[in-house]
């Protein structure tokens, strides 16, 4: 029969004193038992807490604590002869929960922020397409790959972004010009004075994704807003209806 090591009640109330102490919900945390074997082969039933959001966890063995995570490794256990030492330890451990709790999540943020991305560009894409404009649509998916690679291809999305806003413009004014050009050829492409931001973001994208300048890159802000704007000013010229010049 295992040895009954586990925690007396004055012994788990030291320890909720110490989780309120470090401003985490109580509720959070949950009980349990089970059986280690400690040195020689001597097995002891020991009492368990869990961090349920964290999956965290602390046993109260014997002589010894183990922490999940611990200092050096995911699962670490010491040598503890006194209740006081172990508690050393749990300060430690929940010291690690609060800030697991904490810490925004960047990579959760960086799937959000492509998934938004990503949605806004094939609303922008289904109306290209189905303008058949399948050559921009393309340009704008690789635009947000482009934002979406680790680490993101600054440069690249500015030059796809472009290029498919340029590739609709053609289309839509049956001239092969450069954009910049054919925004100055047909003033009504772009409904006024929208049309001179338009020629703004023209050069703009032309500096940072063509004609490249040393030391000066694009931040990761701008070439989104280049992306955005690329997309929508693409969305707005496979509805229009009617091509300008005619």
């Amino acid at each position: 029969m295992p040895v009954d090591a586990t925690l007396t009640k004055i012994q788990k109330n030291h320890v909720h004193s110490l989780i309120v102490h470090e401003e985490l919900n109580h509720s959070e945390f949950e009980w349990s038992e089970e059986v280690v074997s400690e040195g020689y082969g001597e097995s002891f039933t020991i009492s368990v807490i869990k961090h349920i959001p964290t999956a965290f966890v602390v046993g109260f063995g014997n002589t010894m604590v183990t922490l999940s995570p611990g200092d050096n490794f995911k699962v670490q256990t010491y040598r503890s002869s006194g209740f006081g030492e172990k508690l050393v330890h749990l300060n430690k451990w929940l010291r690690r929960v609060h800030a697991e709790q904490t810490a925004p999540d960047l990579w959760a943020a960086l799937r959000e922020d492509a998934v938004d991305r990503l949605g806004q560009a094939e609303r922008a894409n289904s109306a290209l397409e189905q303008a058949e404009k399948a050559t921009a649509a393309s340009e704008l998916r690789e635009a947000n790959a482009d934002l979406s690679r680790l680490p993101p291809d600054l440069t690249g999305a500015i030059q796809h972004s472009i290029a498919a806003l340029e590739c609709v413009a053609r289309e839509h004014c049956s001239d092969n010009a450069t954009l910049g050009t054919l925004l100055q050829r047909y003033d009504d492409l772009f409904p006024k004075p929208l049309d001179k931001g338009i020629e703004k973001i023209w050069g703009f994208a032309s500096e940072m994704g063509r004609h490249l300048q040393e030391g000066r890159t694009p931040s990761a802000e701008e070439a989104e807003l280049l992306v955005g704007l690329a997309t929508a000013c693409c969305a707005y010229l496979a509805r229009k209806v009617k091509p300008v010049g005619h």
